[in-house]
């Protein structure tokens, strides 16, 4: 029966107004749009369930690690790089981008030679300058080896795309360096955890380039750091997006081992000298030498080296405690320690006396340098063990003596 509204007796209907829609049954089984992409992500789910494997089955996927240094990185991993301000970050990638290409040892350890692509983000002039010398130092010719470099910063995200096109364009790449992380860092707050985890992920997409390559980004540490907490800013986000945070330590020499993550078996540190080399163009405005670089040394050059330190540091110590030598001078004069050109070796002292305040061992005194209570014993123990040294190569002498008599 079809109503009129118009002709119900008491009806306040006006021709002005529109009549209520009828109602709708309720389960006319229409879906909405928030159970429509519930639906659409269950099944996403359900795609991406693997199944049951049998133990056969299972271990067949198995792929064993591909080294690009030897016991240390992986390729197609993402590693932070992280170390303080002025402890060798550039130099030590560069040193690897050069070992990478010309497929050379890192000390003891085998690199595998490849392509390298390096985005000099940060200071581009600095890398140019410490490249050109490396080249002249390790004797190549940078006009023809197989390191490319990208100068600038820019959003990695949103320039992937044309990333990807020049990594295929010249063949893939092997290895990767970010430097910094800090510069390609698109967010306005560089300890969110949000925007720290995002920017670690838009990195990792470059482990995804023709050639499969590791990828290492030079990053700075937590604010107030030391030495026992050199972690990438960014919280626990960033750290747990990388694969390895691997770490540089400044003391006699550069020690690169790892802190809070690393997938993969441990290693040994490797340890770096820092030397100032410099190529005949390269000079700065007083024509001085400027650019530092990294050198690889080997395990049984690292344990000479901490010998050596460990030697000097008792020296140094004895020496306080007898009172010798309130400046650099007199104490290197003291110790009888001098420069190939005679000059008293002050800078020997000064290392040696940094590493034992360190320790707290001394402390600085109104007149030069004291002991601390911990440095009394020290001091007994390096005079015991050099009594030791000093009567072991007496009876050497003797035997030796003896024996050729």
């Amino acid at each position: 029966m079809i109503i009129n509204w118009k002709s119900q007796p008491g009806s306040k209907f006006n021709e002005a107004e529109v009549p209520p829609k009828p109602l709708k049954p309720a389960n006319d089984n229409t879906p909405s749009p928030e159970k429509s992409a519930g639906k659409a992500a269950s099944a996403k789910q359900q795609d991406q369930y693997p199944g049951i494997q049998s133990s056969a089955e299972f271990i067949r996927g198995f792929q064993p690690p591909d080294y690009h240094i030897d016991g240390v990185s992986q390729k197609g991993y993402l590693y932070s790089t992280t170390a303080m301000t002025g402890t060798g970050k550039t130099a030590v990638l560069l040193l690897l981008a050069a070992l990478t290409m010309l497929g050379k040892p890192l000390g003891d350890r085998e690199v595998e030679k490849g392509r390298v692509v390096y985005f000099a983000g940060e200071n581009p002039d600095d890398v140019r300058m410490r490249w050109i010398a490396m080249a002249h130092h390790l004797n190549f010719n940078p006009d023809c080896v197989d390191v490319h470099f990208i100068a600038g910063t820019f959003s990695v995200a949103e320039m992937f795309e044309r990333i990807k096109a020049d990594v295929d364009r010249i063949g893939g790449a092997d290895m990767i360096v970010v430097d910094t992380s800090a510069a390609y860092f698109q967010g306005d707050d560089e300890n969110s955890n949000t925007q720290l985890g995002a920017h670690a992920r838009n990195l990792r997409k470059l482990t995804t380039l023709l050639g499969k390559p590791s990828v290492y980004a030079a990053c700075h540490p937590v604010k107030n750091a030391d030495p026992s907490n050199l972690l990438p800013r960014g919280g626990g986000a960033f750290i747990a997006e990388v694969d390895g945070n691997l770490t540089l330590n400044k003391g006699e020499t550069v020690k690169l081992h790892w802190q809070g993550k690393h997938r993969g078996p441990d290693f040994d540190p490797i340890h770096f000298e820092l030397k100032t080399v410099t190529a005949p163009s390269l000079v700065d405005s007083k024509g001085r030498p400027v650019p530092v670089m990294a050198e690889a040394l080997t395990k049984g050059e690292s344990v000479k080296r901490a010998d050596k330190a460990r030697g000097d540091d008792d020296e140094v110590l004895l020496a306080i405690e007898r009172g010798k030598g309130a400046s650099l001078a007199e104490m290197a004069e003291t110790l009888c320690w001098c420069t190939p050109t005679g000059e008293p070796n002050k800078d020997r002292v000064r290392h040696a006396k940094d590493r034992l305040y360190k320790r707290k061992l001394v402390d600085v005194a109104r007149k030069g340098w004291k002991l601390t209570k911990r440095g009394h014993e020290a001091a007994v123990e390096a005079r015991a063990d050099k009594h030791s040294a000093e009567s072991a190569a007496r009876l050497s002498a003797g035997l030796t003596r003896k024996r050729d008599g």
